[in-house]
């Protein structure tokens, strides 16, 4: 699948705009080899300058999503949530003392009893090791999401997600303990990503890096244990959202660059 041009002295991968230039860096999209003067950045690797111009002309022939706001620009909301989250994080001690997220967690025993929980569960983090690994899935999702939907429909995946997350817990959740974590959340945005990225043809490779490492979290810091029904509906609430809020037609993806 892959062009290459025969130089008739090596078999080394070379660019096909500039046969004498060896290039063992392909684009995502064609799998091509691709110079450094033919090469352009993406969220993952890199496209080089021929399938640029092929998005930018597909893009001007089809009716694009809906610019929003946020489409450009630094991810405000996303680092506004980052901001609060680690905010909570050093003044929940301060407040409540060792034990401060219990005060804000979700008890699925008495998941109705004092229901501002919902939302407050996720800022609430138990470690350091907890909060550094949310808030690091949360900026690498965040960001591209935000600026693919816009603020306003960010933060309505995010809400929905969150009180998806929190429903589940409620239903499904243990009843000797007690759920905390922003997980939850960003789950609905990684199944926004997910959704956003099959539709426009885009590699995934950052989100099988992230889910390794939920995996892996767990074996090295063993206090930790995932909820697995707040992850649940934080994705399955995520995924229904995603999917009225895109158009029925196939994206364009002019606007990853």
């Amino acid at each position: 699948m892959t062009d290459e041009p025969d130089t008739g002295t090596s078999r080394e991968p070379t660019c096909p705009r500039h046969p004498t230039v060896v290039s063992y860096v392909r684009c995502q999209r064609c799998g091509r080899p691709a110079c450094p003067d033919c090469r352009v950045p993406a969220p993952v690797g890199v496209h080089c300058i021929d399938c640029l111009r092929e998005e930018r002309e597909a893009a001007k022939k089809s009716k694009p999503m809906r610019k929003a706001r946020a489409a450009t620009g630094r991810p405000v909301v996303t680092l506004t949530l980052i901001v609060v989250n680690v905010a909570m994080f050093i003044v929940g001690p301060l407040l409540w003392g060792t034990y401060w997220y219990d005060h804000l967690g979700l008890y699925p025993a008495h998941p109705f009893d004092e229901p501002w929980r919902w939302v407050t569960m996720a800022f609430a983090h138990a470690g350091f090791l907890h909060i550094a690994f949310n808030m690091f899935a949360l900026f690498q999702f965040g960001w591209i999401v935000e600026r693919l939907l816009g603020r306003a429909k960010y933060i309505l995946l995010y809400s929905v997600s969150l009180l998806g997350s929190s429903a589940f817990v409620a239903a499904l959740g243990e009843h000797n303990s007690v759920v905390v974590g922003a997980s939850g959340a960003i789950y609905g945005l990684l199944a926004a990503y997910i959704i956003i990225a099959w539709k426009a043809h885009q590699p995934m490779q950052m989100i099988l890096i992230i889910g390794a490492l939920w995996l892996v979290l767990p074996i090295v810091y063993p206090g930790m244990q995932m909820s697995w029904q707040g992850h649940l509906g934080g994705a399955v609430t995520g995924s229904i959202v995603t999917f009225l809020m895109l158009p029925r037609r196939k994206p364009t993806i002019a606007r990853w660059k």
